[in-house]
């Protein structure tokens, strides 16, 4: 082995550990860079060289080399902001972005997105993030396939805020909630002896200017519907207990009501009773606990034209509804009770007007079952205590989010989010192997693998955390220790190369 021999050895350190630096260097350069991976340089040893005439295992090693840089690809720390359009993935994947008009697809960490002039989502360097398109009727918590339906592919996430924007188109009422407390020590303010059970809906006349008369009710609810063009329309509902001339057996007290919209917006038939959509009674029992209940619904002001009303699939009675200008409303009305087996009707009670004097005759659910929030009257004042409908207008979006799941929901003005795309994760068998493409991005390689989609919170994929940005995962205490230790190399095999230097020079010397 030549006396130069050290100096090369002591070149391949130096330049190894120039190299290491400059890792070094570009971690910490990257502190503050959201999504930045911080690497590693990994050495090698150089093949060694067998010394002549020695016997086996007497090798000089020829210096060093770099093996590779590994990318540590561990999470960095979580950000909260202010803006709903910054995401971060706790945990492992990528999001997905892709250039204008251009099928290359890079891979980031980074998730500082944010809409354009036009609607895209995009990143600072003007990848737009891909997504799968929702159907506007989507249901967020049930699960979706890769890829979904071929109408619906992966494609740019963008909001087309033209032509009158994103809108929530409306939807009309099916189901109504009602929960009412009745105050069991109420004054009956409808009376007629003859016919006990239909006294408040013979006073409602829909030819005066209020329908019924303020003195004519115990207590009134009211609560907004909506049909299919999104138009709101009032129901108010009316309840007046039963005293003068009925006779309830066993304690049970009953109540009537009425449910009624403005007769000017009823499309029926009807004459004086317009604006009536069901008249029934409520039967309690003496501890206040809705036993049961009757409905019925008319053709004319006629009460033999009043029959029993229908049920819906859950086997609540269904509130029909005729509005001017609108499609028809039926709405489940829930009050509390519900039957599978429709109406028990006793022998001679088929219509309103056959409901006499006594309660026990009253029709009445078959087998009904009692919710736990249910009507009462209890000897309280009576309260609305709940009250729901699920119908709205339309509605114009008002501000996005991005949920755990990778769901980009639409908040609209008419109080309903709903689901515009889904966010894809993106992950390698491989991801050291990724390439780093500058701008926060890496592409596929074939060290990498295929790209494979999945859904945050699937598998190993990690969820998606909204108004927060992942910052960059690089150790200053760490680095620091490096860049010691590194310097430190680097001095040694520079004092290599000097010391090589002087050894050569005395050789030189000797033959003077």
């Amino acid at each position: 082995m030549s006396i130069s021999s050290s100096i090369y050895i002591g070149t391949t350190g130096v330049i190894a550990q120039q190299e290491n630096m400059s890792v070094i260097s570009d971690n910490i350069a990257n502190v503050g860079t959201l999504g930045f991976k911080s690497s590693r340089l990994l050495f090698n040893n150089l093949l060694s060289e067998q010394m002549t005439g020695a016997t086996v295992g007497n090798q000089v090693g020829q210096g060093v080399s770099i093996s590779s840089i590994y990318n540590d690809m561990s999470v960095g720390s979580m950000e909260t902001t202010n803006t709903s359009t910054d995401i971060a993935i706790n945990g492992t994947g990528f999001f997905l972005v892709s250039p204008d008009n251009s099928t290359d697809a890079y891979y980031t960490r980074a998730g500082n997105f944010r809409f354009d002039a036009d609607g895209y989502l995009r990143d600072p360097k003007g990848n737009i993030l891909q997504g799968y398109p929702l159907p506007a009727e989507s249901i967020l918590d049930k699960p979706l396939v890769i890829p979904p339906a071929a109408s619906a592919p992966l494609g740019d996430i963008h909001l087309n805020m033209q032509e009158g924007g994103v809108v929530s188109e409306p939807e009309a009422t099916t189901e109504m909630r009602m929960m009412i407390n009745l105050d069991s020590g109420s004054e009956d303010r409808s009376t007629n002896a003859a016919d006990p059970f239909t006294a408040l809906f013979d006073k409602w006349d829909a030819t005066q200017q209020e329908p019924l008369s303020a003195g004519a009710f115990t207590y009134e609810s009211s609560l907004k519907i909506y049909d299919a063009n999104g138009q709101a329309h009032a129901v108010r509902a009316f309840f007046d207990p039963v005293q003068d001339g009925a006779t309830v057996s066993n304690g049970n007290r009953v109540w009537e009501y009425l449910f009624t919209i403005p007769p000017a917006e009823d499309a029926s038939g009807l004459g004086t009773k317009k604006g009536v959509l069901m008249a029934g009674t409520l039967t309690f029992s003496p501890s206040g606990e809705l036993l049961n209940m009757s409905g019925f619904e008319g053709t004319s002001d006629a009460k033999s034209s009043w029959v029993p009303v229908g049920f819906s699939e859950d086997g609540y009675p269904v509130l029909n509804a005729s509005f001017v200008g609108a499609p028809r409303v039926s709405t489940a009305l829930d009050m509390g009770l519900r039957s599978a087996d429709g109406w028990n009707l006793p022998a001679g009670t088929a219509t309103l007007d056959d409901l006499g004097t006594q309660g026990a005759a009253l029709p009445s659910m078959l087998n009904p079952d009692r919710q736990i929030l249910s009507v009462t009257n209890f000897n309280s004042g009576s309260s609305t205590i709940y009250q729901s409908q699920n119908g709205y207008e339309r509605g114009f979006l008002q501000s996005v989010n991005v949920d755990a799941s990778g769901n980009l929901i639409g908040n609209f003005s008419n109080g309903q989010d709903q689901g515009l795309y889904r966010i894809p994760m993106a992950d390698f068998i491989n991801p050291q192997g990724l390439h780093r493409e500058g701008g926060n991005l890496f592409s596929a390689t074939k060290d990498s693998g295929n790209v494979i989609l999945g859904w945050a919170g699937e598998g190993r994929l990690g969820r998606v955390a909204s108004n927060s940005l992942e910052g960059s995962n690089v150790d200053l205490a760490t680095e620091f220790v490096n860049m010691i230790i590194t310097q430190k190399g680097f001095e040694a095999n520079s004092k290599t190369i000097t010391t090589g230097d002087q050894v050569a020079q005395t050789a030189i010397q000797m033959k003077k």
